[in-house]
C-alpha cells in the first residue's frame, strides 16, 4: 500500500486488502477477545471451587474436634465423601481421606479405615501426609492384630521427622509380640531420636515398665 498516488487509490487499495485478510482478522481478534474472557472466568471458576471445598473443610474439622457424638460423627462422613466426590483435584480431598478414617476406626471398621488411608497416599504427592498415612494404617494393623504386617507398614517410612513415633509404635507392636528386650531397645531409640526439649510421657512410662520388669 505505499507509494499510492490519490487517496481513491489508497482506499481502493484497503478494500482489496481487506477482502483477502479481513475476515481472519476479525476472527483472531475475536478469538484472542474471548480468550482472554474465557481464562478469567476459568480463573473465577478455580478460585470459587477452591474456595467451596476450603470451606467444606473447615466444617468438617469443626465437627472433627469432638467425634464423641454421632451427630459429628455424620457431619465428618457427610462432608468428606463430598470432598473426595466433587473436590479430588484439591488438597482437601486427601484430608478427608483421613479424618474419614478416624471415624472408621472408632466404628472399629478396620478394613474401611485402612482403604481409606491408602486413597489418601494414593491422592497425594506430599511425603509429609504419605508418612502420616502410612503410621496410622500401622496403628490400625496392631488394632487388628496384625503385627507383622504393622512392621512390614512401618518400615515404609522413610522420612526422620517421623523417626520417634514410628519407632514407638515398633516397640508397642514388639511387646505385643512378647520381645520384651527388642521392645525396650525401639523405646530407647525412639527417646533418643526426639528433640532435646520434646516430652513424651507415655513413652518413658513404657521405657521405666520395662526396665523395671
Amino acid at each position: 500500500m505505499t507509494e499510492l498516488k490519490t487517496e481513491e487509490e489508497q482506499i481502493e487499495a484497503f478494500k482489496t486488502w481487506w477482502k483477502k485478510n479481513g475476515t481472519s482478522l476479525v476472527l483472531a481478534v475475536s478469538l484472542g477477545v474471548a480468550g482472554y474472557f474465557g481464562f478469567q472466568a476459568w480463573q473465577q471458576n478455580q478460585e470459587n471451587h477452591l474456595a467451596e471445598a476450603s470451606s467444606l473443610f473447615e466444617s468438617m474439622s469443626q465437627a472433627a474436634t469432638d467425634l464423641s457424638q454421632d451427630e459429628n460423627l455424620k457431619t465428618v462422613s457427610f462432608i468428606a465423601d463430598q470432598l473426595v466426590n466433587d473436590f479430588d483435584d484439591t488438597g482437601y480431598a486427601t484430608f478427608a481421606h483421613l479424618l474419614q478414617a478416624k471415624v472408621d476406626v472408632i466404628g472399629e471398621d478396620y478394613d474401611a479405615a485402612i482403604a481409606r488411608l491408602n486413597e489418601a497416599k494414593e491422592s497425594t504427592d506430599d511425603v509429609t501426609l504419605k508418612a502420616i498415612s502410612d503410621l496410622r494404617i500401622s496403628k490400625v494393623l496392631v488394632h487388628q492384630g496384625e503385627l507383622d504386617k504393622a512392621l512390614t507398614q512401618l518400615a515404609n517410612i522413610s522420612l526422620t521427622e517421623f523417626d520417634s513415633l514410628k519407632l514407638e509404635l515398633k516397640g508397642d507392636v514388639l511387646l505385643a509380640q512378647g520381645k520384651e528386650k527388642e521392645a525396650r531397645d525401639a523405646y530407647q531409640a525412639a527417646r533418643t531420636a526426639m528433640s532435646s526439649q520434646a516430652q513424651n510421657p507415655l513413652l518413658d512410662i513404657k521405657l521405666e515398665d520395662l526396665v523395671e520388669s
